[in-house]
């Protein structure tokens, strides 16, 4: 199996463990494969970009959840599987541990583990100046430019749904659903579910809830006051939209991502660690005191 190395370069700890990683793979006769900005930062040899995603076929992902987001963006048209190793805080995209980096290593190339498939969300932009695709494997947020109610015009399949009058909406995936829109009240949903989140941010309202929309449901989204809302993807890329602009949002059914899942440490053993889903304080509180 040909590995590859995506790093977050801004963190001293990914670096020490990238030239920790490239040395033992050189070593034992099967060096991990790097694209040229990490190449030139660790001082080692590299692959053009479009040759790299030809010939790995699974990539170590080391940094924190935004690393894996960029991770999964550059490989979401190849078949390449991604493992995350964490070295910061949270980390519940990469779930590896960098104590036993190489151990999970021999266990991937081994052949031990399960590959889930994650749907990206495509949305387009429509307006006055064509269209523009974005992509987002946890999610898409929509907020009006100043610290304000916005009012935005909500519908499904080409139906009216509701006019949301919130500080913004997020339209998340089951990835995503415990990231943003788990901390405006959305609902945790295990990866096997093939859905869309839309869950409103401070609505304005008694009755607006989280709603799960199908896998092939369409989206659509635009200001329903003719004022101006910023698309977030992933919350990297912002796309302005403007008047009578439009977002179309449904599941992607050609951009997707392969993420590594290893036997010993599943969906719910994730949420028990880093959500600590299930912990009673006041029992905690007692055993410590003991």
């Amino acid at each position: 199996m040909k590995f590859g190395l995506i790093v977050n370069l801004s963190k001293p700890q990914e670096i020490r463990l990238a030239n920790e990683l490239c040395l033992w793979g050189e070593q034992r006769g099967n060096p991990f494969l790097l694209y040229p900005k990490a190449a030139a930062a660790l001082g080692r040899e590299s692959l053009p970009r479009e040759r790299w995603l030809e010939e790995v076929e699974t990539a170590l992902v080391l940094g924190g959840d935004g690393t894996f987001l960029k991770a999964a963006r550059m490989v979401r048209e190849t078949n390449i599987n991604l493992f995350g190793i964490c070295t910061g805080h949270l980390g519940f995209l990469a779930v590896g541990n960098p104590l036993r980096a190489k151990e999970e290593t021999l266990q991937i190339e081994r052949g031990d583990f399960t590959v889930q498939t994650r749907r990206f969300l495509e949305g387009v932009v429509t307006g006055l100046d064509g269209q523009r695709r974005v992509y987002a494997l946890n999610d898409f947020v929509l907020k009006g430019g100043a610290a304000r109610l916005v009012s935005i015009d909500t519908r499904v399949q080409g139906k009216p749904m509701c006019e949301y009058r919130a500080d913004g909406l997020i339209v998340a995936t089951p990835t995503g659903s415990t990231a943003y829109a788990l901390s405006a009240g959305g609902p945790i949903v295990p990866p096997s579910l093939e859905c869309m989140v839309l869950v409103p941010i401070c609505a304005h309202t008694l009755y607006a809830r989280p709603t799960l929309l199908g896998p092939s449901d369409c989206l659509t989204l635009r200001p329903a006051d003719g004022g101006e809302l910023f698309l977030t993807a992933d919350g990297d890329e912002v796309v302005p939209m403007r008047g009578a602009e439009r977002l179309d949002v449904r599941l992607s059914t050609d951009h997707r991502v392969n993420m590594i899942s290893l036997p010993h440490f599943d969906y719910y053993d994730l949420l028990h660690e880093k959500l600590m889903w299930g912990w009673n304080p006041v029992n905690e509180g007692r055993e410590r005191r003991a």
